[in-house]
């Protein structure tokens, strides 16, 4: 019999779920689409409804899904990711993150923003949920991200995951929620990732079918848990998170704000790393994977990925505007691999030799080797592709002692499958 943890990771579209052992085999695997939900990957005009009973309802259709796989497994614990800007009320209402809101509001509520509060990833989001949904705000007695709101249903503990001490000025203070007009009785107390919220409750477990009185642990911003889920955690290490968007992602032992700005680098993203006194920086493609998706739907609409792209390689006539978009992905990639390549340079940092690929576009060999050709680099991935579940399972391992700190987690569990060059 296998022990295994649970790992959820929230997406736009779709629950990933997957059983992972303490050695970081997955058992099984389960991907449960929103029915009815009217989501989809690209970004909304306008709000679409869209209920919080919908992860529940998908998280019981996957953990039956994985129970039927591997029945024989001891679930341990479950630990749930997702997208973090999505946010919930304790009823369900929910504003997912590409939920775009009316010009005329967005900038009506930027306007009335102290300049220092608008570059918050929360603080404009939930100023914004306050305005549309304004009604369900003042009802709430909480304000959740996705994670946060499975958590809570599962468990009846409300908190925020704080990916790290830095990122509070990132999520907000006492003194940003007093200028914002927020109630900071709405947001819960910051929790760090890994932690355990509490025993899953037995109307809970009637609606999941998870056993009563399971642990369930925090896990983290997907964002954050995909870098874990890569092993992106000491200096020089570079991952490609690349699904219906594209982030490429460098660890830094320092701060390379300054040498940015002496450098005159542009279209870098820094933020703290989930490991104290590390440092990441992105290059983003913001729609290269759903813009590609459009034209496959527009061309093949009946063809899967790899062997679209397998067709594209062959013949680029077959669609020469899909090529082409297909070559300047690629090309991107190299752009941003080697303005990230070059910031290790000038922070001394050791230089990035492979690319760790993980996402949607990871599990396409045929795109992976044209990428690497294009790149001139070595393309890697793992054996679990959705790393965000990756990064799951190392939290939650690593809070219940199996290792010393998530850098040794994911040293141990996070393994090469394919490499592509």
């Amino acid at each position: 019999m296998s022990k295994v943890l649970l790992c959820v990771d929230i997406g736009t579209s779709s629950l990933k779920t997957a059983f992972i052992t303490p050695e970081g085999n997955v058992l099984s695997y389960a991907r449960v689409g929103f029915s009815g939900s009217g989501v989809r990957g690209e970004k909304q005009a306008q709000p679409i409804p869209f209920d919080g009973s919908l992860w529940i309802t998908a998280l019981q259709k996957a953990f039956s899904q994985l129970r039927t796989d591997s029945p024989q497994a001891e679930l341990l614990g479950v630990c749930i990711s997702g997208n973090g800007p999505t946010l919930a009320t304790e009823s369900g209402k929910v504003l997912l993150w590409n939920h775009s809101i009316p010009s005329h509001i967005q900038e009506q509520v930027f306007k009335e923003l102290a300049p220092t509060l608008r570059s918050s990833i929360f603080i404009p989001r939930l100023k914004l949920f306050q305005t549309v949904f304004s009604r369900q705000w003042q009802s709430s007695s909480v304000i959740l991200s996705g994670p946060e709101y499975l958590i809570w249903r599962l468990t009846d503990t409300a908190a925020t995951i704080l990916p790290e001490q830095r990122y509070t000025q990132a999520y907000w203070t006492e003194q940003h929620l007093s200028q914002a007009d927020i109630d900071k009785k709405k947001l819960p107390p910051f929790v760090s990732p890994g932690t355990m919220a509490g025993g899953v409750t037995q109307e809970a477990s009637t609606r999941t079918g998870i056993p009563q009185g399971t642990p369930v642990f925090c896990g983290a911003p997907d964002f954050i848990v995909a870098l874990i889920g890569t092993n992106t955690l000491h200096p020089g290490a570079i991952c490609d998170r690349a699904g219906s968007s594209e982030g490429i992602n460098l660890c830094l032992a320092i701060n390379p704000t300054e040498i940015i700005q002496n450098y005159g680098i542009e279209g870098l993203r820094i933020l703290p790393s989930v490991i104290p006194d590390l440092w990441n920086a992105s290059v983003l493609l913001p729609s290269s994977g759903s813009q590609f998706s459009a034209l496959k739907r527009a061309v093949a609409p009946h063809m899967d990925y790899p062997h679209f792209v397998e067709a594209l390689l062959r013949d680029p006539s077959l669609d020469k505007k899909s090529f082409f978009y297909m070559e300047d992905i690629a090309l991107k990639v190299k752009d941003g691999f080697e303005k990230l390549s070059l910031l290790a340079h000038l922070t001394g940092t050791p230089l990035p030799t492979t690319l760790c690929t993980a996402g949607g576009q990871a599990k396409n060999p045929r795109w992976l080797e044209y990428k690497s050709r294009v790149m001139h680099i070595p393309i890697e991935t793992t054996t679990c592709p959705d790393s965000e579940l990756m990064g799951d399972a190392i939290l939650a391992y690593t809070h219940m002692g199996l290792f010393s700190n998530l850098q040794e987690g994911a040293e141990k569990l996070v393994q090469t499958a394919c490499r592509y060059e």
